[in-house]
């Protein structure tokens, strides 16, 4: 039987104290560190687990049995030198997937040579989604995946006819799936049987131009005449 994961986050500014916020939420065991004393107390209020250590010291994170976690969070962000020790320390102690937050792309190389098995860039995430957003209006939010898919959630036009997913066909049409369904405060994981109304927001999953291309269908412009764009599928 596979060991139960459990979780260091190490930096507990805002991205990191929102890590733990969602792993506690989860259920999920997790031990914080950070060399603050008043961001530990943050943490403290949430886990028991908490503690003010200096990660770039092996000795202090030998202490706190921090070689026993599964997976280590390393969040400096912007503090290039305290994420690179404290990345070679826990390759070191043997932790079996560490997660590094770089801001600066120009280290993403070093950090993944240095035992990094994966590396998040906040500011880029956020920018790519922001960029996406703005420059899609029916786009409500927008989450770039690996390679050229994406997440985005689309709200539905007031004027479209109500189709269910089995008519719509949109993995065939489109080469979209639809995820999930909110309807006022409902949230559900649609069937095909399920219709799709007016006023829905929707989460689609693919490639980025086959989902604008969706959202163009179901938020027609009143410009865009485009044939592709006409609703082919019908209520059954």
């Amino acid at each position: 039987m596979s060991k139960r994961r459990s979780f260091a986050v190490i930096g507990l500014g805002e991205f990191g104290m929102t890590i733990v916020e969602e792993l506690v939420a989860l259920n999920r065991e997790v031990i914080a560190i950070d060399k603050d004393e008043e961001a530990v107390a943050k943490a403290a209020k949430l886990i028991p687990t908490a503690f003010i250590a200096d990660s770039t010291n092996e000795k202090a994170l030998k202490e706190l049995n921090i070689d026993e976690v599964t997976d280590a969070i390393v969040c400096y962000g912007d503090n290039v030198t305290a994420s690179i020790l404290t990345t070679v320390i826990l390759k070191d102690l043997g932790i079996s997937h560490i997660v590094v937050r770089m801001d600066d792309e120009y280290f993403i190389p070093t950090i993944k040579r240095l035992g990094a098995d994966e590396v998040v860039t906040p500011q880029r995430i956020a920018g790519v989604g922001l960029a996406n957003r703005l420059g899609n209006e029916s786009f409500l939010d927008y989450y770039n995946l690996s390679g050229n898919y994406s997440v985005v959630k689309i709200t539905v036009n007031k004027d479209f006819e109500p189709v269910t997913l089995q008519a719509l066909d949109a993995r065939n049409q489109f080469g979209v799936n639809i995820i999930l369904i909110q309807r006022e405060k409902r949230v559900f994981s649609p069937k095909a049987n399920d219709e799709i109304i007016p006023l829905d927001i929707i989460n689609v999953v693919g490639k980025r131009r086959d989902v604008e291309d969706f959202s163009s269908f179901i938020n027609p412009s009143d410009e865009k005449e485009d044939p592709k764009f006409k609703k082919k599928a019908t209520k059954k």
